[in-house]
């Protein structure tokens, strides 16, 4: 068994994917200082188990994925692959060709495979426990692990001996051994701490099984009591059903008999509906007229209120258009009385003022002012005159209308 390859990506400063192969002899990786030589055994411990980050140079495990540089972006995933030739059978699988892969996300989430397929890691470090090539084993030896080695003490050197020897296997079986023995022996004290335990509840549960077989005495004996009971109950039902049988039977017969009189109602009933339909559509029509005129006598009331309150007003109006007559008549009267006299006084007026005509032609240039004066008396009279017969025609007016 050998390494063949190497497949790196996204692991620490390999952020494209990197492939070194192995070939029989001596394989050697050169560069300057912090050229990433020191990742690849690094990886190699990575893929094979090491869950130490610490060990990884790094402060927790999502610190071996690609964090970025100036020119790329970070990664989201840290994946190595470890190709192993297995011709000479030397590992415990039926392949020629065994490859090892592990990877994380940032996340926090790893995932195994070995030939593609997932398995867990302690499948891992039990495939390679014993063939020299474990995370612990000491065929990778990183930088400062030679003087670790040289400045150990003598029990850590005896661990390294006997990892060289193959005998680490056998060890860590003992131990597993031993460990299974010391839990089979807790688990014997277990059990009897309970026995002594269980030991002093026996008497208590004795007389607890002598209580319970007389309880199950007394159950079978009530059990029998109630089963006795039950048949008298039902000898009693049965009795009480054979009754009420003849009970239906006779009453099935008088329902037949009260069937055929509710027939014969019913019949009698629909012709009674019939005729109350008939007598509900004469009611509506009854009341259809009687609406009607019941309608026609509120319209007649409505009208007779009306005229008796036009005949209330009329009369009223009447009253008092036979006030305004009188009141007419008597002003008409004195406004006849004040015309005759203001027609006499017109005619005196008219006299005098002829005889003043006469005077005045004889005399006009004395009795210019008495003249001038005379015809303003003689116009405001006139105007008295047409006023009063204005009056008296709008009195006669007003009595006509009345």
């Amino acid at each position: 068994m050998f390494l063949k390859r190497l497949d790196v990506i996204g692991f620490k400063s390999f952020a494209d994917r990197v492939s070194i192969d192995f070939v029989p002899g001596v394989t050697a990786v050169v560069g300057p200082n912090g050229s990433g030589k020191s990742n690849i055994t690094d990886a190699i411990r990575w893929v094979l188990g090491e869950q130490s980050a610490k060990s990884l140079r790094g402060a927790k495990m999502e610190d071996v994925i690609f964090a970025g540089s100036d020119s790329r972006k970070p990664l989201n995933v840290a994946e190595v692959t470890i190709t192993l030739d297995n011709e000479d059978g030397f590992l415990p699988l039926e392949y020629q060709e065994v490859s090892i892969t592990r990877r994380v996300y940032r996340s926090g989430e790893s995932e195994f495979f070995i030939n593609r397929q997932p398995c867990r890691l302690k499948d891992i470090v039990d495939l390679f426990l014993d063939s020299g090539l474990g995370k612990e084993a000491f065929s990778i030896i990183g930088q400062g692990r030679v003087e670790e080695i040289l400045s150990s003490k003598p029990e850590e050197r005896r661990t390294i001996f006997e990892e060289a020897a193959g005998v680490l296997k056998y060890k860590l079986r003992k131990k597993k051994a031993e460990t299974k023995l010391a839990e089979t022996q807790d688990n014997l004290h277990r059990v009897n701490d309970i026995l002594h335990e269980l030991e002093q509840q026996l008497e208590p549960l004795r007389m607890q099984a002598s209580i319970a077989k007389e309880y199950l005495e007394k159950r079978e004996e009530l059990e029998r009591f109630e089963v006795a009971l039950m048949v008298h109950d039902i000898e009693e039902l049965h009795r009480q059903w054979s009754g009420l049988k003849e009970a239906l039977d006779r009453h099935q017969q008088e329902e037949g008999a009260l069937a055929a009189a509710l027939h014969k109602m019913e019949a009698h009933i629909e012709q009674l509906r019939d005729q109350m339909a008939a007598i509900d559509e004469s009611i509506d029509g009854l009341q259809q007229v009687l609406l009607l005129a019941s309608e026609e006598l509120e319209k007649l009331e409505g009208r007779k209120e009306v005229l008796k309150e036009r005949k209330k007003n009329a009369e009223k109006r009447k009253e008092q258009l036979e006030e305004t007559a009188a009141a007419l008549t008597a002003k008409q009267r004195r406004l006849a009385e004040r015309l005759r006299a203001e027609r006499a006084e017109l005619a005196r007026l008219e006299a005098a003022a002829a005889a003043l005509e006469k005077a005045l032609t004889e005399k006009p240039m004395s009795l210019s002012e008495y003249e001038v004066a005379l015809e303003e008396e003689l116009e405001r009279r006139k105007g008295d005159y047409i006023y009063l017969v204005h009056e008296q025609a709008a009195l006669k007016n007003e009595r006509t209308h009345v």
